[in-house]
């Protein structure tokens, strides 16, 4: 993701900085995707492995980057259970 893009992102919530997610907590993430415990803040069950996130840490909530697209929708958020 561009850097510059990256510094104007912020959570649609809190407006707090959002930074990448890094690979371990991915590999988490897929890890309860595939253990099918994984839903996002509307309910959905989120069944597709996540390549790419970025994550609001103090909130604790990662949003989902789509063919490239940060997808920016509160209830699309995913709250991280650690």
């Amino acid at each position: 993701m561009d850097a510059e893009l990256l510094n104007l992102l912020v959570c649609p919530k809190t407006k707090r900085k959002l930074i990448l997610a890094p690979p371990e907590l991915i590999d988490e993430l897929n890890g309860q995707i595939s253990d099918g415990k994984c839903t996002n803040i509307g309910g959905e069950k989120i069944s597709d492995p996540v390549e790419e996130a970025l994550f609001e840490a103090e909130g604790k909530v990662i949003y989902l980057i789509l063919e490239s697209i940060p997808v920016l929708i509160y209830e699309n958020g995913i709250i991280l259970t650690k």
